[in-house]
């Protein structure tokens, strides 16, 4: 039996629809990778910001304590511990600690905040991207997250005093329109 000369237009559309399908797994495979990079650094960036947080809340905390031992003793020769902020730093949050007050002279409340600067230092976090650096650095935020409302339930401070609620533009109310 001879072959028909329309077999071959035929099958266009087969040939047509592989060719697309084909295109489309490489073309989403690329895009899965890039989106999945993209997602795990906002993540990456959203874990590192609370971390940073929880840090700027012992330095100033550290700071309100020494602020106040030193008010306290009039003494010139207060050292602040291995962990708490430099000389750069301490000049910074100067003026914060003024506003803010000292802290009650207390070692239990000066040992948390010790140990949440500590958990939160970023000289000692593992920087790789293995599973075990990151399930430890999820730890730490755990941890860190724990000291941080022990400290402010002694301190009798709010821990996050102001709401972080992602609104959009649609969602803001109070503005009028210019007419």
């Amino acid at each position: 039996m001879a072959s028909d000369p329309f077999d071959d237009l035929l099958e266009l559309e087969n040939e047509y629809y592989k060719e697309g399908y084909d295109a489309g797994v490489a073309d989403s495979t690329y895009a899965g990778m890039i989106e999945g990079k993209v997602f795990g650094v906002e993540k990456g960036y959203e874990k590192a910001a609370g971390l940073g947080r929880l840090h700027g809340r012992a330095l100033v905390w550290q700071t309100r304590l020494s602020q106040s031992a030193h008010d306290k003793s009039r003494e010139s020769d207060v050292q602040s511990s291995s962990t708490g902020p430099t000389t750069g730093e301490s000049e910074r949050l100067a003026s914060i600690v003024r506003i803010l007050g000292g802290l009650p002279s207390n070692t239990r409340l000066g040992r948390h905040i010790d140990a949440l600067s500590s958990v939160t230092a970023g000289a000692s976090i593992s920087k790789d991207n293995s599973d075990e650096s990151v399930s430890e650095f999820d730890d730490r935020i755990t941890r860190a997250s724990a000291k941080a409302k022990v400290v402010s339930n002694i301190v009798g401070e709010a821990l996050n005093p102001v709401s972080m609620t992602n609104s959009g533009i649609e969602d803001a109310t109070g503005l009028e329109a210019r007419h």
